[in-house]
């Protein structure tokens, strides 16, 4: 990892930070850390920068912190995503975190298996476990908001209005036979306040959306988009389509 992230919980106070139990080992395994070693670190939601190996075992990290970098801005993203497969779940969780957008929304869709819901990888402290692998991977410590939600009905009539309310906002829908991706991503119409607002970006499950799914997207303002002849997969979708609209809205 190219950091390490520490709990809020673990710090004794702005300088100091016990890691114990199964976090000891981790830091010390996994990082490979060890007393005497500095490494870049962050506290989850707070500060970024160094620490220092004073103890460093199996069962005990003590850390001289030396945090005063803010965390990075999200970029003004929103995905939502149909759940799928326990590790797309994981996947997705890893390169929405790792490209910082700022809300990831999982949701019941009607293509995806219904056992998925009841997938262990959607709990929080599994979903809290693949975010801060991703935050050290790119040295940051604020995820972006996840939730969960049982309904797509539910989440498109009562939950989705704060993401897609200013008209400005860019929403897309991905889906075979839709339109070509540039003129659906074209920016320039839009100018400075869409790029400030950003995207929304909904993507399937592997079957992908429903035609009533479809329908209730394009009621809210989405616009069907086809990401050409190849089937990727979820989680390359998200990197492909957020590339394009990074590069787009530069």
């Amino acid at each position: 990892m190219n950091s390490l992230i520490i709990l809020p919980e673990e710090c004794v106070d702005a300088s100091c930070a016990v890691l114990s139990g199964a976090r000891a080992a981790y830091a010390y395994e996994t990082h490979g850390l060890r007393a005497g070693q500095r490494v870049k670190a962050a506290v989850l939601g707070g500060l970024r920068g160094e620490a220092l190996a004073r103890e460093s075992a199996l069962g005990r990290v003590v850390l001289e912190l030396s945090l005063s970098i803010p965390a990075r801005e999200p970029r003004p993203f929103d995905l939502i995503v149909g759940v799928s497969r326990p590790q797309t779940i994981k996947k997705c969780v890893q390169a929405a975190v790792m490209l910082g957008v700022r809300s990831l929304h999982f949701v019941r869709s009607e293509k995806g298996d219904k056992s998925y819901l009841q997938s262990t990888a959607l709990l929080e402290e599994n979903l809290r476990e693949e975010s801060i692998k991703a935050l050290e991977q790119v040295w940051d410590s604020r995820p972006p908001q996840i939730v969960v939600h049982k309904s797509f009905r539910h989440f498109c009539e009562n939950k989705i209005a704060p993401l897609v309310a200013a008209p400005e906002v860019v929403k897309i829908v991905a889906h075979p036979c839709g339109e070509g991706l540039h003129a659906a991503l074209e920016v320039s119409s839009h100018g400075a306040d869409s790029r400030r607002a950003g995207a929304v970006v909904a993507i399937g499950p592997e079957r992908g959306w429903s035609e009533a799914e479809l329908a209730l997207l394009q009621a809210l303002g989405f616009r069907v988009v086809d990401l050409g002849e190849r089937v990727l997969r979820v989680e390359i979708a998200i990197t492909f389509l957020l590339g394009q609209l990074e590069a787009l809205s530069s």
